[in-house]
């Protein structure tokens, strides 16, 4: 007997050390208080690994524990039955489970205040301040400055009494930071306050933080922000010491025009309030002036008008160190180019601009119709100064030859020997995007290439296909009933010409119809040839063109052959009577087919073997079945290889017990101790008994290693 105890003893043991294994580290989420972290390892050394101490007394595992409260605690439940400051250590050493941290905490108009708990529990307990002054956790109203100095939240104790007052000693818990600003301008906290506190600027002149103002140097000049001390008076003015805040100024580049404004050169001569603010509003109200403006002497025109300084009217190349190409993207056309390198050799700047163009975000973009009037390109280009835009759309416009869809080729080099662009655009073609495309069928009657390409002005496209149409390719039609059905270009024109069947049997293209089976054995389409004269009929020769295969069934592992029914049978012997080909064909099941329906209408017993007890035949592989069942029962695999083995045929239970696929219906254990499903074998003594419940472990829950149905012909499902 002693040598079956020890064995025994070990195997009950199994469980809980499993158990304690699984579960080392339970985080809980509090409501209010962070996360809380309960470490198994640590309470099992301290009860000697024994589990039951806690489980199932105080924390049942079978069932959902509801949340318990801090003061639910205190009265003994949950871990307060042993932290109650006898067994272990109080509830009220609250960061013993509490992880605390810094508390970032975001003010309005200010930014983020950095609350340290470490530094404050050197000196009270949480209890001082939890829950009196503050929630645990997030979602404690914002407090104001002003409701602090009345003793709420912080202002509790810092009141200058318990605790610095929070009235005037900002920068203890607000960090302050020098501020630098565009224009390489730096405010200093640490300068102003040496002199000043907080307050005497804040929120008089300034509201701290993301929400804060930025100011003009005009508004301070008016009295706003740093302008309410820096007014000559108080402190220097904002009017004429820039130099004592913007410690740099620094060349300003136009990327767009590649134009540059020197600082330094002109603090040679001038000083920074002969520009700003009269001329020139610095930074982001800064406003952009056109060549234009600058003409009728605004921003820089004011001193460039040629008297005080050169005149922004003709000498460009001073403020503008380089010029570039243009590239216009013309909707219609595509990309034009324009050089400044190649016109600058002949022509100055102010020659064009801002005569014939204006610059910048005011220029206008004009139409061929008023460029041959005399407008933009057109005042040069008129045939006499330089060649004119009527007639010579190539040397500005790049023309290039156009593939079109079936290998189809436009030559516009070819074309542009014997025509000029206006033959064409806009009377045949709109050059672009927007031109419409015409259909073979459309040229023959005169539109786009066929207006010349009628065979008198140039070859005909009635019948010279291949003068166009460089190759031809393999035609994949998608057939919905038959999947895809090839046409092959190569072994046709082995025999025939392109016109012997487009444009008069076949319409190309998007206006290309499609024919349906009925409609080719009337003749129509393939039909019109495939008509057991000139070539095979379209009737009973369907796997010459629609390939066939062979179906496998994933579900029930039933395999259909093309191939040996081929052999014995003509396609329209089932399509469509029986089946419909492709993905529209409907699934019948085991009964159906037992009535007569799809492969029943021949297997019957006396056209071929029947579809009643003949499963092998068809089904040449079989599978276990998982049925997955709630958790604490545990899934249940059924192995058909290993009833089979035990002499049953399929007959023996489909249909009779088990109906398959769809019509397959879920049986409760009480329907089979009534002898449904699987009972009517196991409860008459011809198997174990489903109501034996010391053989459930047969069926539930088994381990792989130890369910010979796993080497089933396929994985189960």
């Amino acid at each position: 007997m002693k040598r079956f105890l020890l064995p025994l003893m070990l195997l009950l043991m199994i469980p809980v050390l499993l158990f304690a294994k699984e579960f080392k580290v339970v985080t809980f989420k509090t409501e209010n208080a962070g996360k809380v972290v309960f470490d198994h390892d640590v309470h099992l050394n301290k009860l000697g690994s024994n589990c039951t101490v806690c489980h199932k007394t105080i924390f049942p595992i079978t069932k959902k524990v509801p949340p318990v409260t801090m003061a639910e605690m205190e009265k003994g439940k949950s871990c307060g039955a042993c932290h109650n400051k006898t067994k272990a250590f109080a509830l009220t050493e609250c960061v013993r489970c509490h992880i605390v941290k810094e508390v970032p905490i975001e003010i309005p108009d200010f930014g983020t205040l950095i609350f340290s708990h470490n530094f404050h529990l050197g000196m009270y307990g949480c209890g001082e301040c939890h829950n009196k002054l503050f929630k645990p956790g997030p979602g404690n109203p914002h407090v104001s400055m002003a409701q602090m100095a009345g003793g709420v939240s912080c202002g509790a104790c810092h009141d200058g009494k318990t605790a610095f007052t929070v009235k005037e000693n900002c920068t203890k818990c607000h960090t302050v930071k020098d501020i630098a600003f565009t224009a390489d301008a730096l405010f200093s906290h640490k300068f102003h306050l040496e002199m000043y506190k907080c307050g005497d600027c804040h929120s008089k002149f300034f509201v701290a933080g993301p929400n804060s103002k930025r100011y003009s140097m005009r508004e301070m000049e008016q009295g706003r922000s740093c302008g309410g001390c820096h007014d000559g008076s108080t402190g220097f003015s904002v009017k004429g010491d820039c130099a004592k805040c913007h410690k740099t100024t620094k060349d300003i580049p136009f990327k767009k025009s590649d134009a540059l404004f020197s600082h330094k050169f002109h603090l040679g001569m001038y000083n920074c309030n002969d520009c700003h603010s009269g001329l020139f509003v610095g930074g982001v109200n800064s406003k952009r002036y056109t060549m234009a403006d600058m003409a009728k002497l605004k921003s820089c025109g004011a001193c460039h008008e040629g008297d005080v300084a050169f005149s922004v009217n003709g000498s460009c190349d001073r403020c503008h160190k380089s010029t570039k190409d243009i590239t216009f993207t013309i909707p219609d056309i595509g990309p034009v180019n324009f050089s400044h390198s190649l016109h600058l050799g002949m022509f100055k700047c102010d020659d064009c601009h801002n005569k014939v163009f204006t610059t910048g975000v005011a220029r206008k973009s004009f139409p061929m119709a008023e460029m041959e009037k005399g407008k933009s390109c057109g005042a040069c280009h008129e045939g006499k100064t330089a060649f004119s835009v009527a007639a010579n759309c190539g040397k500005c416009h790049p023309v290039k030859d156009i593939t079109f869809t079936d290998d189809a080729r436009f030559s516009h080099t070819k074309h542009l020997e014997m025509y000029k662009c206006g033959d064409c655009h806009s009377k045949l073609f709109v050059a672009g995007p927007d031109n419409k495309r015409r259909t073979m069928v459309d040229m023959e009657k005169g539109a786009s290439c066929g207006a010349c390409h009628e065979g008198s002005t140039g070859f005909s496209v009635k019948g010279d296909c291949d003068k166009c149409h460089k190759s031809t390719i393999e035609v994949a039609f998608k057939v919905p009933e038959t999947g895809i059905t090839y046409f092959s270009h190569k072994f046709h024109i082995g025999m025939y010409k392109c016109g012997d069947c487009h444009n008069g049997i076949f319409t190309t293209g998007v206006a290309a119809k499609r024919y349906k089976m009925a409609d080719m054995e009337g003749g129509k389409s393939c039909g019109a040839c495939h008509d057991a004269k000139t070539a095979f009929t379209v009737k009973e020769n369907c796997e010459k063109c629609h390939p066939v295969k062979e179906i496998q069934f994933k579900e029930s592992g039933a395999l259909f052959s093309h191939k040996f029914h081929l052999g014995v049978y003509r396609c329209n012997d089932c399509h469509s009577k029986l089946f419909v080909p492709g993905e529209g064909n409907k699934r019948y099941t085991m009964p159906d087919m037992e009535k007569g329906r799809s492969c029943g209408a021949c297997h019957e017993s006396n056209t071929a073997f029947a579809v009643t007890g003949s499963c092998s035949k068809c089904h040449n592989v079989t599978r276990a079945v998982k049925y997955e069942l709630p958790a604490n029962t545990g899934s249940v695999l059924f192995s058909h290889k290993l009833h089979i083995s035990k002499g049953y045929n399929c007959g023996d239970c489909h249909n009779n017990l088990i109906a398959p696929g769809v019509a397959r219906k879920q049986y409760k254990m009480k329907d089979m101790e009534d002898g449904k499903s699987c009972g009517a074998c196991h409860g008459a003594a011809m198997a174990f008994s489903v109501k034996d419940q010391g053989s459930c472990g047969r069926c539930h829950g088994g381990r792989s290693g130890d369910i010979p149905q796993f080497q089933e012909g396929m994985p189960p499902n």
